[in-house]
């Protein structure tokens, strides 16, 4: 008995000296934690190949599963033929606006041409008046002398046909006058016309460089489409949480599996409020995992969060309301291992840990 309480006060006086000797903040609500990235598909298909198991280790940009892309196929083909269209009604459109262009050449020779034939058949109807002011002169010069007797009868029937002959004239070219304007505003309203043409034909061809961007961009898409279909890892790690199968149809925006980063693990310990009054960044930490009682890893304080574990959750309290129960907060602390992970100790996502703060560096 004194033997056995003797051995009893040892350990007291043990577990005292140690205490003190690893004096901190401790607690076991704490986890580890890794980035876990889900594996989600942004189109809807049907799977036709899988490439990967549970707990499998992949590499970032490994093709995780494939999807029916026989529909997408399709889609950029179309996307090709519409860009092959939209290419060739460019080409189209710019032949017309040479060929409208050119056109308005014609018309315009055309105006100017009446433009000019108006203006000699005015000088012909001047020269016509010409006629007819001489002609009427002499076909009064002879009436007189026919009044007196004093020429022929014959000479004076002569006169006034060549007057006669001479007003036809003027009526004739006075009429080709009006003929000649007529065409020549018909001419000029043919070189407005042709203008306007040319010049709605013209922008046609903007427009039609526009449909090409447009097709281009539809191509890009079906094809970013297409690329879809094949399902990739985002990041290096092991599948987990897998719960694809082939031949099952997905949809975009579902989680099919996720990928556990292995490569990097911390700790996220919730200290009580009351603990946290001398707690700072780099501040050294010890680590024991359950899984691994008989070893003790290294760490350091990295952050501290700026709430509580409460402020975060789907209902906050709110303590103006109902009964008041003051309840010790707890506010979480991230610490950073200060040694690589070790081949014989895994460190795994969500695993049970105990952590001492120590309160000097």
């Amino acid at each position: 008995m004194k033997t056995n309480r003797l051995l009893l006060l040892g350990a007291l006086a043990l577990t005292t000296l140690m205490t003190a000797c690893q004096s901190g903040q401790e607690t076991d609500n704490a986890q580890l934690q890794a980035d876990i990235s889900p594996v989600i598909p942004k189109v809807n298909g049907t799977v036709i190949a899988l490439n990967v198991t549970d707990n499998q280790p992949v590499k970032a940009g490994d093709t995780l599963a494939r999807l029916d892309d026989r529909d997408f196929v399709l889609r950029v083909q179309q996307a090709e033929i519409a860009l092959e269209q939209a290419k060739a009604n460019v080409v189209v459109a710019r032949k017309t606006s040479r060929s409208a262009t050119l056109g308005t050449a014609p018309v315009s020779d055309n105006a100017q041409a009446a433009a000019a034939g108006i203006a000699a058949a005015q000088e012909g109807v001047k020269a016509a008046e010409v006629r007819v002011r001489q002609a009427t002169l002499n076909f009064d010069r002879q009436a007189q002398l026919l009044a007196q007797e004093s020429t022929p009868r014959q000479v004076y029937d002569n006169v006034k046909s060549e007057q006669e002959a001479a007003e036809a004239g003027l009526r004739v070219a006075q009429a080709q006058v009006v003929v000649l304007q007529r065409q020549a505003s018909a001419a000029r309203n043919q070189v407005t016309t042709a203008q306007t043409q040319a010049g709605v034909v013209g922008e046609g061809i903007p427009l039609a460089e526009l449909a090409v961007k447009q097709a281009r961009t539809n191509l890009e898409n079906a094809r970013l489409q297409l690329s879809y279909t094949i399902i990739t890892a985002p990041t290096a790690g092991v599948v987990s949480d897998k719960s694809i199968q082939l031949g099952q149809v997905v949809a975009a925006g579902q989680t099919l599996l996720k990928v556990a980063d292995d490569r990097k693990t911390w700790i996220v310990a919730n200290f009580k409020e009351t603990q946290m009054a001398d707690m700072h960044v780099g501040q050294p930490v010890e680590v024991n995992v359950d899984a691994y009682p008989d070893k003790t890893f290294k760490g350091r304080v990295e952050s501290v969060a700026q709430a509580t574990g409460a402020r975060f959750s789907m209902l906050p309290p709110d303590n103006a309301t109902g009964n008041f129960v003051k309840v010790t907060q707890r506010v979480p602390v991230r610490i950073a291992f200060a040694e690589a992970a070790d081949a014989a100790t895994p460190l795994r996502a969500g695993m049970s840990v105990k952590v001492l703060v120590k309160d000097k560096i």
